[in-house]
């Protein structure tokens, strides 16, 4: 079975690591060894990048490749917890409290409609 990674998320991820740590595309390009327009085909998802280029990203954002492949590998659970985490970090109790039942009523709806692959 090949895989074919979403490289629109990849880029996404990218993308927000980024702008988290107040970089331009510019700049972000230089500390990776790219050019600026590979840059923004990245971020935009219409360009395939290869390893080197991926580690170099990493790399230049301070976080790893699972943090930005975290959308296409299967077993990236712990990237993702920890990614929810962090927007529960400034969550008031309540915010906390809403944002859990959200996501139950989701996880619900998405296994009640064949979209997990566990069952109720």
């Amino acid at each position: 079975m090949e895989f074919i990674p979403d490289y629109r998320l990849i880029g996404v991820r990218i993308k927000r690591h980024r702008l988290s740590l107040k970089l331009t595309q510019e700049t972000l390009a230089e500390k990776a060894g790219i050019g600026i327009q590979h840059m923004s085909k990245i971020e935009n998802g219409n360009t395939k990048l290869s390893l080197p280029c991926l580690i170099a990203l990493a790399n230049a954002l301070r976080t790893t490749v699972d943090a930005l492949l975290m959308d296409s590998v299967d077993v990236s659970k712990p990237t993702v917890i920890a990614e929810a985490d962090s927007v529960f970090n400034d969550c008031t109790p309540a915010e906390v409290h809403v944002i859990t039942q959200t996501v139950n009523v989701l996880k619900k709806s998405m296994r009640a409609n064949g979209l997990s692959d566990k069952k109720q």
